[in-house]
């Protein structure tokens, strides 16, 4: 299903207080603001906790997307990647928010992160399976390797106090109305004229 052109799933993975939003780079500093998946013509929000969200974006931005990391390439990059060890510096109070985690952790995050997906697929009635999306797959050596199979991309949002920030940014209009968990490709999507930022503070 999900190589059917008309059924193809998006993630995309909200990165805020960017430098250059415009570039549509992912830089250190950034903060992971939000994830939301698109399908059939809607966009529904994934409510993954912080540290979830860095381990997927992690997954997403890994230049072998196509072959996948084990779980001990990835515990290696998230106390290495510049992005995570810098997270969220560019927010108010500067204060790091990396991820935090063990070979052995990881294994219960992704087997989280499919919970946490699975459950929202089921709540909206989607014709989806987590496994088909966030997938494992077992080498010769019986390791097991973990890749994001669908289309991915990122927006990014402005710093408040650089020249992009604009009070009347709008939100994205996303299904269902979920609580808001708070970019290298294309950053466009649809918008809701009625769900604005306004006073320089995102709306709920």
């Amino acid at each position: 299903m999900l190589d059917n052109q008309d059924e193809r799933v998006r993630l995309t993975i909200i990165h805020d207080y960017a430098e250059d939003p415009e570039s549509g780079e992912c830089w250190p500093g950034e903060e992971i603001a939000g994830t939301k998946i698109f399908y059939r013509g809607r966009w529904y929000w994934i409510p993954w906790s912080p540290t979830h969200m860095i381990v997927v974006d992690l997954l997403c931005r890994n230049r072998y997307r196509l072959i996948g990391l084990d779980a001990w390439q990835i515990t290696a990059k998230l106390q290495s990647d510049p992005f995570v060890l810098q997270h969220a510096t560019n927010a108010p109070g500067h204060q790091v928010r990396p991820a935090r985690t063990s070979r052995t952790a990881v294994r219960q995050q992704i087997k989280r992160v499919r919970s946490v997906l699975t459950k929202l697929i089921e709540e909206e009635g989607l014709d989806l399976k987590a496994d088909d999306i966030i997938r494992s797959e077992e080498t010769s050596t019986r390791v097991v390797r973990y890749r994001i199979a669908c289309d991915v991309s990122w927006e990014h949002w402005p710093r408040q106090d650089d020249e992009h920030w604009n009070a009347d940014v709008d939100i994205p209009l996303v299904y269902p109305l979920r609580r808001l968990a708070s970019g290298f490709a294309d950053c466009r999507t649809r918008r809701s004229p009625s769900t604005r930022i306004t006073g320089g503070r995102r709306a709920k």
